[in-house]
C-alpha cells in the first residue's frame, strides 16, 4: 500500500471544501470527508487507478462531488498536489500543477 503526501495547498483545498459544505448544509462538510476518505484509501491501494491528466499528474475524481484529487506517484509515495473544486476555470486548476 502506498504513503499519502499531502502538500499544504491539498490541506487548504480540503479545508476550505469541507467549510464551504458545512456553510451550504450542517453536516454537509462530513459527507464530504468522508468521499474524500473513501477516495484516498481506493488511492492508497490502487496508485495508478486514475488516468494521467498532464504530465506525470494525475486526477481522482471524488465520487458525489465535483471535485478532484490531483497527485503524482513517486516510488511508494503519492504525492497530493490539489483537492480542487473542478467547476471553477480550468486555467486555475492548470497553474497549480507542476
Amino acid at each position: 500500500m502506498s504513503d499519502l503526501v499531502f502538500l499544504l495547498s491539498a490541506d487548504v483545498d480540503i479545508q476550505t471544501g469541507y467549510e464551504f459544505y458545512e456553510a451550504v448544509q450542517a453536516g454537509r462538510g462530513e459527507v464530504f470527508m468522508r468521499h474524500l476518505d473513501v477516495a484516498f484509501g481506493q488511492l492508497r491501494t490502487f496508485p495508478e487507478i486514475a488516468p494521467v491528466f498532464r504530465n506525470s499528474c494525475r486526477r481522482f475524481l471524488v465520487h458525489g462531488f465535483p471535485y478532484g484529487i490531483f497527485y503524482s506517484l513517486e516510488g511508494r509515495r503519492i504525492i497530493v498536489f490539489g483537492v480542487m473544486d473542478l467547476r471553477q476555470d480550468p486555467d486555475i486548476i492548470l497553474r497549480r500543477l507542476p
